[in-house]
């Protein structure tokens, strides 16, 4: 089997490598960074003879045209090693009308004829490959959360919350960037945007230096395997 994921930026990535990694049992096999900006931007993973790669597209904007580049490398795919059994994408949760103009930029983009409908849910997608003939795709197109607005740091943040020294400080973040919010407005007016404030003005507390190696040394030391929030939100990611 082979998969690849697509998620708006590395905060996204790197959430999705270590549930992949412990919660679901996947190895680390390496990864691309950005050479200008030394942005991670690709990380790969393998279980067996099963590989994944989870890409930062650079924000949702960038992921329509990754799909259209994906389904081209698909239907002109030479080797069947080229072709991907799964595809995932995984974006935040702004609003309905947003999720339907994503929608809408995914089938300008790729020619296809995506529906809401297909959200947070296994569909597939079929390709017509020029070699392979007509190939069903496992395709996931997830928005997160799933019942309500916001972005995944809001799941995160619940899953970080394992102490009330936590709690607290989660707490106090949230009461600040909130009350910036709500007093102009010109800053964090989106839903999404005070959900990654709050959860990178933790982030800045714990580790202070903007060093995704260390988020990743905070992360983890999590319990992935056994948070329930994660159990519930991130199913989709058990392939």
């Amino acid at each position: 089997m082979k998969a690849i994921i697509l998620c708006e930026g590395t905060t996204d990535l790197l959430m999705i490598q270590f549930v992949l990694q412990y919660k679901y049992g996947w190895q680390y096999d390496g990864f691309v960074e950005n050479t200008v900006t030394n942005q991670l931007i690709r990380r790969n993973l393998i279980r067996g003879n099963d590989s994944v790669e989870i890409n930062s597209c650079g924000g949702i904007m960038n992921i329509p045209s990754k799909i259209n580049k994906i389904k081209d490398k698909m239907c002109n795919a030479t080797r069947q090693e080229e072709i991907y059994n799964k595809v995932i994408v995984m974006i935040d949760h702004d609003t309905v009308s947003s999720n339907q103009e994503f929608i809408n930029q995914l089938n300008d983009k790729a020619g296809e004829n995506f529906e809401t409908s297909q959200l947070n849910v296994w569909s597939e997608w079929l390709i017509e490959s020029l070699i392979f003939g007509e190939t069903c795709v496992d395709l996931y197109l997830g928005c997160i959360p799933s019942d309500n607005t916001g972005a995944i740091e809001t799941i995160m943040l619940e899953a970080l919350a394992t102490d009330q020294l936590e709690i607290k400080l989660i707490s106090d973040t949230r009461d600040f960037i909130n009350g910036v919010s709500n007093n102009q407005n010109r800053y964090l007016q989106k839903e999404s945007r005070r959900s990654k404030a709050i959860f990178n003005t933790y982030f800045a507390i714990r580790t202070p230096e903007e060093k995704y190696d260390e988020r990743a040394r905070v992360l983890n030391a999590y319990d992935w395997k056994n948070n329930e929030i994660l159990n519930s939100s991130f199913q989709f990611l058990d392939i």
